[in-house]
């Protein structure tokens, strides 16, 4: 566990519990505040740390999560415990708004589906049904108000109560005017109430003349408070009335709280958990605020921080508008104890608490502000000597207080414990200090614990330089401008800059140099080595950025290479494809002229024979140059590039084991529907593959020329729908169809004409019937359109 007692306070994280209370909602909630322990056990510490986290997501996600009413009821169902005690009217308000408030984050947590599955878990084994609410309902009203209608007798009190207040008001307000006109009244006063009942105000000196009770006067006796006889019996009766309500309000209460009784326990554990859920979202508020996340949590000691923060430091710089170092520093079975050294005031001990204070919010259940691939072992044991324990009561000096601790660290500390210590060996005399503090090392190091401690003893760092398992490290120091950086460096001591900084304070040069001599030759040239050493680490480090920065410009360069060769390659091959393309162009308009002819010989009703030669001749020509653009590119291909994705509508994919491009049409479940050319199939998705679109061929203009079958042979359609068309617009439009189909060497053709009255049908079958074009036209299977559509079979020969 914990060392030592007062832990909270040497790594301060009673301030980050002070922060947490500032969150909270309800004293249930602060409670646990006060019930937060160090955890040891990796199943219940990641339970604690997920559910912070889950919250964390509300918040910055959800944030619809109920925070009304958090109200205490305790002490009321302790009350409700006593047989024969009733719950007054604000005390079953604040059950109900409870039970409610209870029920909402209830129907939060179960309607998100196992969103937030740690703390749904919360709620595993509770029951809340919301008949209890609705009886509490039925009697308290939402101003925590008896309803007048609670019980049949209550209404029935309730009216006679109203007439009968009626009724007094109305013979009050009659003798009010009659005794005001007598002048008997007090001018300013009107009727008022005294002991809960209507008086008039009359002057001292005409009480005589109004006859009834007096119940009061005023400070300066020129006016009393009468009321009239004439009164009296209407509120005796209007007091019998109220009497008989307050009892059955009471018998009422009294029964409502018999029936909460037998539910005590059950409502007592719903408000223990929602001061739970009260103070996980007071976590996650302060998560929020310290930008804190939850890192990988490895059941092994390991300590990996990366960008990590003391979070009060954080908080603390951020409101005042200035930058926070982060922190970097792992420690593992290899190196598990680090020695930290650098200049006064460098950050040493910031670094020590950050440390510390992280590791202990953590085992705590809190997330800390670190970089997400952060690694935090968990510890069986946190062991820290932190500040000055100097005690006049307990006869203690700072050393001996030191050493007390250092005797427990080395009668408990084991391979599952992390010690921290704070400027090691100081407080007597360092001829002495230091190897008794090397020592101490040395054991917790045989040990195997794990530990960060911060020192300007020259011997721990040696110490730690040729020590397995341990490893130097140094707070960075600007000797230029003589300012410390506040940044972690492992692997090397630093300087304690005793003489630099010396000479900065203005201390006079002589002084320094008799302090100089006095040091000693040995171990001035020690910490000149470290200077040196620190100097050429940052010669080397500004070196390193300035190969970097020359490697991208090359690497920039080899790119710029690499994307002009392949811009060139590309360019040739597209002239290639022009030039074949403007002769398959030339031999289109040839072919376009010869159909032109054919026409014209059809139209001489010339024979079959000498159309089919002359289509045939110019047919070859084109074959030969399209074989031959089509070798040139099947030789240097262009393969679509895989890309990565999510396939959606849209999206051009191909088939596992095809080359074809199709694009997405639909999406179901786990299949799609992907339009390959005219072809639609449906294919289950884990066969495809979403590859980049696909890129259009530049196909020339031949406009004047001719007309390019490419593009005539994509544009056509098996298919020609002419309902609707006028008979004469609609041979037009099927002759030139047809020609198309011949040309394109098209076999089989649907024209679609409906059925109708038959007319276009008429027209259409008779010039399908007569053009030396068709050799057969039949109507379609009957059931894909019957009649209404006629399959024509061309002459492609």
């Amino acid at each position: 566990m914990p060392y030592p007692k007062n832990i909270d306070q040497k790594l301060e994280f009673n301030q980050v519990k002070t922060l947490v209370l500032s969150y909270c909602l309800s004293p249930m909630g602060k409670q646990y505040v006060d019930k937060i322990a160090f955890i040891n056990k990796q199943d219940v510490l990641s339970k604690l740390l997920l559910q912070t986290k889950e919250f964390q997501t509300i918040l910055n996600e959800d944030n619809h999560f109920p925070i009304d009413h958090y109200f205490d009821i305790r002490s009321a169902l302790n009350k409700a415990k006593i047989e024969g005690v009733w719950l007054d009217e604000d005390e079953f308000l604040q059950v109900k708004l409870v039970l409610q408030t209870f029920l909402m984050v209830t129907r939060f947590l179960r309607d998100r589906g196992g969103k937030y599955p740690q703390l749904e878990a919360l709620l595993d084994g509770l029951i809340l049904n919301d008949i209890l609410i609705r009886r509490i309902d039925r009697v308290i009203d939402a101003e925590g108000l008896m309803r007048p209608n609670a019980s049949p007798d209550l209404a029935k009190l309730s009216q006679k109560i109203q007439e009968k207040e009626t009724e007094i008001r109305k013979r009050i307000n009659r003798l009010f005017d009659k005794n005001f006109a007598a002048g008997y009244l007090t001018d300013n006063i009107g009727i008022t109430i005294r002991e809960g009942r209507l008086v008039l105000p009359v002057l001292a000196e005409h009480k005589r003349h109004v006859p009834g009770f007096m119940h009061d006067e005023s400070q300066t006796g020129q006016t009393v408070f009468i009321e009239p006889t004439e009164c009296f019996e209407l509120n005796n009766l209007l007091r019998e009335l109220q009497i008989a309500y307050r009892r059955e309000k009471e018998r009422i209460l009294l029964e409502l709280t018999d029936q909460i009784r037998p539910q005590i326990h059950e409502i007592n554990t719903h408000v223990q958990r929602l001061g739970l859920f009260d103070f996980i979202r007071a976590k996650a508020l302060l998560s929020n605020a310290m930008k804190a996340g939850l890192p990988i949590l490895s059941k092994h000691p390991i300590i990996e921080l990366y960008q990590a923060y003391h979070p009060l430091l954080k908080l603390n710089h951020d409101k005042q508008g200035l930058p926070t170092v982060p922190l970097n520093i792992q420690l593992n079975t290899d190196k598990h104890i680090v020695v930290i050294s650098g200049p006064n005031a460098g950050g040493k001990s910031v670094c020590l608490k950050t440390i510390g204070l992280l590791q202990y919010m953590l085992q705590c259940g809190f997330l800390v502000p670190c970089a997400d691939h952060s690694v935090f072992g968990v510890f069986k044991e946190l062991m820290v000597d932190i500040g000055d324990e100097q005690s006049i009561e307990n006869d203690l000096s700072t050393y001996s207080s030191h050493l007390l601790h250092m005797k427990k660290f080395c009668d408990f500390a084991d391979a599952k414990t992390l010690f921290l210590i704070d400027e090691f060996g100081t407080g007597t005399d360092p001829q002495f200090g230091g190897p008794l503090a090397e020592a101490i090392l040395n054991y917790l190091a045989q040990k195997r614990s794990f530990g960060v401690v911060t020192t300007h003893f020259s011997n721990l760092k040696n110490f730690a330089a040729t020590q397995k398992g341990l490893e130097n490290a140094s707070m960075l120091f600007d000797h230029e401008n003589m300012q410390p950086l506040y940044k972690l460096e492992l692997g090397r001591p630093g300087s304690s800059y005793a003489f630099e900084l010396a000479s900065k304070s203005g201390l006079p040069e002589h002084i320094i140099n008799y302090a100089k001599h006095k040091v000693g030759g040995k171990q001035k040239k020690v910490d000149d080595l470290l200077l040196e050493l620190e100097k050429e680490q940052k010669q080397v480090a500004l070196l390193k950025v300035k190969l970097q920065e020359k490697e991208k410009l090359a690497a920039s360069s080899l790119e710029k290479y690499q994307s002009l060769a392949s811009t060139i390659e590309e360019h040739k091959k597209t002239l290639m494809k022009q030039a074949k393309q403007e002769a398959l162009a030339i031999i289109t308009e040839a072919n376009s002229k010869v159909e032109a002819v054919i026409r014209d010989i059809k139209k001489g009703q010339a024979d079959i024979e000498s159309q089919r030669k002359a289509r045939l001749e110019i047919k070859q020509d084109i074959t030969a140059l399209k074989e031959e653009l089509q070798v040139e590119l099947e030789q240097e291909p262009e393969l679509p590039q895989p890309i990565d994705g999510k396939i959606e509508i849209g999206s051009f994919v191909q088939m596992t084991d095809q080359d074809t491009i199709g694009e997405v049409l639909e999406l179901t479940k786990n299949k799609a529907i992907v339009n390959f050319g005219n072809l639609k199939t449906t294919v289950e998705l884990k066969r495809l593959k979403k590859v980049a679109a696909p890129k259009t061929s530049k196909t020339v203009s031949v406009a004047a020329k001719g007309v390019d079958l490419n593009e005539k042979m994509m544009q056509f359609k098996p298919e020609l729908n002419l309902i609707a068309t006028r008979a004469d617009e609609a041979i037009k439009v099927l002759e030139r169809y047809l020609d198309d189909a011949y040309l394109l060497g098209i076999k089989e053709v649907k024209i679609v004409h409906g059925k109708g009255y038959g007319i276009l049908r008429k027209v259409i079958r008779a010039f399908l019937n007569n053009s030396k074009l068709v050799v057969k036209v039949k109507d379609e299977h009957i059931d894909f359109g019957g009649d209404g559509i006629s399959v024509v079979t061309l002459n492609t020969q």
